[in-house]
């Protein structure tokens, strides 16, 4: 079940093209760019431990923690390194600067001086290695930010499973917003998100120093841009429906969908991403979002800047509300006032198959009513062309004959019509047996022949004998039409 986006005609041009443009750029970069960085990580931290720096660094910094209190995360990584953990003991502290302005510092107190020449060359050629990972150059350092990766963090990913997080939170919200926004509006919105995301991050987590990067604060992000446009107002809902096989609508508070963001940081938590506090960037997120959205969303045009309608625009916009209002109080059990707005689309718009729809399921209530026959009869009667209106036409006119069991009574030229709309939509079975009945009451139409001939005409595929039987009783009908003509 998805919010619908604000617009009338549903298609591939409404799908949300500039959120799935990001996350196609998100993918690309992680295949393509971040392809070998695992790697290069290993490798690299098979250099730090080949080339001697972590033999000269390991025994200061486990002492350096435990004098500045780190006492927790020194017996964390002596664990590691007792497991053979290699990666989580070169990350901690290869990238340490603090660590290493340290050792500029006090360096003397343990290293002799050739000790101290070795460590500060090769910390310079570890220095040019590190530089060459996608996340050290482009993600977002809490210590050492750069203004460029600002914009470049959540364009990197420590997994493929980390994009798809993002993504999947994303997508009930992507429809909806862009729409509402445009995607011109959805890429500024998306963009500053990120900036404030990462200002935020790097001044309440100065200390930290593995970088950022990953799409769930933008994932956060959206979600508060559909709250700030939405809220807790009703929005319409799409859903399929597997028995009438064919797409819904449901209007429903837009907030229902708002616990979503917490996936994000449940992720996180369950270790998602090797940077501090990244629950810090969604919380922010969805905060930035909810108040830059304000700054970008369509400015609502005042009645002398608005276009002029013509009637039948006017008409037409009237009419679209008023079947909304209708369906939205029925979703609230306000029966009195959806039947007064499905009278008033059907006073302008006498037969409007939505409208009776709308009628039917609130009269169906009293099965007894005339009421409901009178309008049981103009729903089945009502004329539609679409096969999604026939197939519904199908599904009342099943219940219809469930209510009413043997005491059923349709005028012969409604079931002439409904048996030539199920043959059309291939509903042959439930075609059959309208024929049936039809011929052994010996109904008079002049259409009912030719219903007959295209049921035998959709049989001829599947079953000779029914499409010949189907033949006979048209030409009979015709027969006996002749007969009462000439009469």
């Amino acid at each position: 079940m998805l919010p619908k986006p604000d617009t009338e005609q549903l298609g591939w041009r409404t799908l949300p093209w500039a959120c799935l443009a990001f996350f196609l750029a998100y993918l690309t970069i992680f295949l393509v760019f971040q392809r070998d960085e695992s790697r290069k990580q290993l490798e690299l931290a098979q250099w730090y431990q080949q080339s001697g720096l972590f033999e000269l660094e390991w025994e200061n910094y486990i002492s350096w923690l435990r004098i500045s209190g780190q006492v927790a995360k020194a017996e964390e990584l002596e664990a590691a390194k007792q497991d053979k953990d290699t990666l989580t003991v070169f990350r901690a502290m290869a990238f340490d600067p603090s660590f290493e302005r340290e050792n500029r510092l006090r360096g003397d107190q343990y290293w002799n001086v050739d000790q101290r020449i070795a460590w500060e060359n090769t910390r310079e050629q570890f220095r040019q290695r590190a530089d060459s990972l996608p996340s050290v150059r482009f993600g977002l350092n809490p210590q050492a930010p750069r203004p460029s990766t600002y914009l470049t963090w959540h364009f990197l990913h420590d997994s493929w499973m980390q994009w798809l997080v993002a993504l999947l939170v994303v997508l009930p919200f992507a429809w909806a917003t862009e729409g509402t926004l445009g995607s011109r509006r959805l890429a500024i919105a998306w963009m500053s998100s990120g900036i404030v995301s990462g200002l935020v991050y790097v001044a309440a987590i100065s200390w930290a120093y593995q970088p950022l990067i990953g799409s769930t604060a933008i994932a956060a992000a959206v979600i508060g841009m559909y709250l700030g446009l939405f809220g807790i107002k009703k929005i319409p809902f799409v859903y399929f429906h597997p028995k009438e096989k064919q797409w819904r609508t449901l209007m429903l508070p837009a907030a229902v969908l708002a616990p979503l963001w917490l996936m994000l940081p449940v992720y996180e938590y369950f270790g998602g991403s090797s940077a501090e506090h990244v629950w810090l960037t969604q919380l922010v997120g969805l905060l930035a979002g909810l108040g830059i959205v304000q700054l970008v969303r369509k400015n609502d045009v005042s009645e002398e800047e608005a276009p002029e309608e013509n009637e039948e625009e006017l008409a037409a916009r009237q009419l679209r509300q008023r079947l909304t209002s209708g369906w939205a109080s029925m979703s609230a059990l306000s029966f009195v006032e959806a039947t007064d707005a499905f009278n008033q689309v059907l006073a302008s718009q006498p037969g409007h198959f939505d409208a009776l729809s709308g009628l039917y399921q609130i009269h169906k209530l009293k099965p007894d009513s005339d009421e409901f026959h009178r309008v049981a009869q103009e729903v089945l009667r009502s004329a539609v062309d679409g096969e999604g209106e026939m197939r519904q036409q199908l599904v009342l006119y099943k219940d219809y004959l469930k209510r009413m069991g043997d005491n059923r009574k349709l005028p012969t030229d409604v079931e002439v019509q409904l048996l030539m709309r199920f043959t059309r939509i291939g509903e042959l079975k439930d075609a059959e047996q309208l024929a049936q009945k039809l011929n052994e009451e010996k109904a008079s139409d002049p259409l009912l022949e030719k219903a007959m001939t295209q049921l035998g005409q959709a049989f001829a595929q599947y079953n000779a004998s029914k499409a010949a039987h189907f033949a006979a009783m048209a030409e009979n009908i015709r027969l006996r039409q002749q007969r009462v003509d000439a009469g």
